[in-house]
């Protein structure tokens, strides 16, 4: 464990923040969410700022259902030019159809200027099962599917509307009340072409150092079979931000 802590803690490059812990039924009841923001400014032989600022708000009934919202933007500018510019938004609601079976609505929107990405909008549905809830942590499995709109900012990439499918594993762990590890891997091929595909893995990990007050980081590593022309398949992104839970 100190060995893989030791690793987390060299990924310092600040990118995004999104929802990757799965979310339990009844594990906290009423209002809750969370802020979550980091900032880089750099002066120098490098000329750079990055602004991240993360919004989660989630309502748990604590018997049958739990819903939430996240909201997030990032911007960024190296030497006076803009290289970051992106928004996302997700709203999911879980609900209880028997035991540890569990069926979801799902709606997100998101941007990314540098993605040539005008707006991506989302709207889907599926179950999830919850395999294990002990000492060894929450293991989920989702399966379901969503319509997606895609439309781009250059001339040559023609708007899409797919159906695709959404498969995923989740997993979290909490180590000890201040140390937690959670992962989420997507799967998620077009209906009628099974080779245009999008793959998606984030690990977190989530250190409190003050009462609500945590430090987390976060490794993403995404793959895109079909991407806008002249953009690149694979993005790895490594994340570190400060969280305040209430």
């Amino acid at each position: 464990m100190r060995l893989f802590i030791s690793f987390i803690l060299l990924v310092t490059y600040l990118e995004a923040i999104i929802t990757i812990k799965p979310v339990v039924i009844g594990e906290k009841a009423g209002f809750s969410g969370n802020v979550e923001g980091s900032f880089q400014t750099k002066r120098g032989n490098t000329e750079k700022d990055e602004y991240r600022l993360g919004v989660k708000a989630q309502y748990d009934n604590n018997q049958s259902y739990v819903t939430f919202i996240d909201l997030i933007g990032v911007y960024g500018e190296a030497s006076g030019e803009r290289n970051t510019n992106k928004t996302y938004l997700h709203t999911r609601f879980i609900h209880t159809l028997q035991g540890a079976l569990n069926y979801e609505l799902f709606f997100q929107s998101e941007t990314n200027e540098f993605t040539s990405v005008d707006k991506r909008r989302v709207v889907g549905a599926g179950v999830r099962y919850h395999f294990m809830d002990s000492n060894w942590g929450n293991l989920f499995f989702g399966l379901g599917t969503y319509y997606e709109n895609i439309s781009y900012t250059t001339e040559f990439d023609s708007d899409e509307n797919n159906i695709r499918i959404n498969a995923y594993l989740a997993y979290s762990k909490d180590f000890s009340p201040t140390v937690s590890l959670s992962y989420v891997g997507y799967y998620q091929p077009k209906v009628d072409k099974i080779n245009d595909y999008i793959m998606s893995n984030a690990m977190s990990l989530k250190v409190s150092i003050y009462k609500q007050l945590s430090l987390k980081f976060k490794l993403f590593y995404d793959v895109d079979s079909t991407p806008a022309k002249g953009r690149e398949k694979i993005d790895f992104t490594q994340v570190s931000s400060f969280s305040y839970d209430f």
